[in-house]
């Protein structure tokens, strides 16, 4: 398995479990998912939008991981592999209302991203032209219409954007630099696709729309230049990543207004919050009102810990409130971190 394919999935199963907790009126409820029949290893990758539907990967009867939607009512259901490949598959999103699945799986040419739901199966969305077959999805939109990867190109690796009516189309990259560029987060409506490409000046997050093509979002000074975007807002105004300052890396969080900014920062300086031993590594999703961001930092303790961070919907520019960072207590991503830039 090749160093970003290894990383692309240790990402999606990190921020599968770094969810963000929204308060619903339902009574306290836990359960473990299970496996698929005759499997014996299982992980979650997603949730729906209302909580009721669980997307991930199980072992099955034949040994190979295959990817699953659950809900309460009918338990972990496996769905099968793309036609003509070897079976295993995987699922790394699903929209808004758990109808739509997307993932990656072995199809006849290799490995290629795919979209399911119920009425069409799971279908192999191809790749782009050019080099050895290989796709990956990483993000739908809300909306399941929109789902965003990557694939090889004669170039090398590029960012694409899926949608019914016009197949595997690629993004591109900056210029500058050498040609690579994955995506990993839509709006809502899929209009904004947000990743990370390679400029001349290193590696830099975007944010591409059809009238914009791709717009590089700079990078926090001081350090050596590095920066990656993971979530967007259901609006696309909002940006979440990681940049390199002087600090090293650092949780970003950036707007059309004010830029890319260290998220620390913002909560510290502009709002006074006391957050002396934390490292805030990186921003990893936004909640699609863009009012709320989780990533993964260092404790006071030394220890690598989730975190979340509620934004102040009164305050038009998208910063945090006094008193909102809590941590999780979660460490999922730490292993990618360290591996990212090796």
């Amino acid at each position: 398995m090749n160093k970003i394919l290894a990383n692309c999935i240790s990402l999606g199963i990190g921020l599968g479990a770094i969810g963000v907790a929204v308060p619903v009126q339902a009574a306290p409820f836990f359960t473990g998912l299970g496996f698929l029949p005759g499997g014996s290893f299982s992980t979650g990758a997603r949730v729906s939008a209302d909580g009721s539907v669980v997307v991930g990967s199980s072992t099955n009867a034949n040994g190979f991981g295959e990817a699953f939607r659950w809900t309460q009512a009918t338990g972990m259901v496996g769905l099968g592999g793309i036609p003509g490949g070897n079976f295993g598959s995987s699922a790394s999103g699903v929209s808004a209302d758990g109808t739509v699945v997307i993932g990656n799986g072995s199809g006849a040419n290799g490995i290629e991203a795919f979209r399911w739901t119920q009425a069409t199966g799971m279908v192999g969305l191809g790749d782009l032209p050019g080099d050895i077959f290989e796709s990956l999805a990483l993000g739908v939109s809300a909306d399941g219409s929109v789902v965003v990867g990557w694939s090889r190109t004669a170039n090398g690796i590029e960012a694409f954007r899926w949608t019914q009516q016009t197949g595997m189309v690629g993004l591109g990259d900056f210029s500058g630099g050498s040609f690579s560029s994955v995506a990993y987060g839509a709006s809502a409506d899929g209009s904004v696709v947000v990743g990370y490409g390679s400029s001349a000046n290193g590696t830099e997050a975007f944010r591409w729309t059809q009238a914009t093509g791709m717009v590089g979002l700079g990078d926090l000074s001081g350090g050596s230049f590095s920066s990656r975007a993971w979530g967007v807002s259901g609006d696309g105004s909002v940006v979440v990543g990681y940049g390199n300052s002087a600090n090293g890396d650092e949780a970003f969080i950036w707007n059309s207004t004010l830029g890319m900014r260290s998220l620390k920062e913002v909560l510290t300086n502009d709002y006074g919050l006391n957050l002396t031993g934390w490292t805030l590594s990186d921003a990893t999703a936004i909640s699609a009102d863009g009012l709320t961001v989780v990533g993964t930092g260092i404790n006071p303790s030394g220890v690598s810990e989730g975190w979340l961070a509620r934004l102040n919907p009164q305050n038009n520019q998208s910063v945090p409130e006094p008193s909102s960072i809590l941590g999780l207590g979660l460490f999922s991503l730490v292993g990618f971190l360290r591996k990212k830039r090796s």
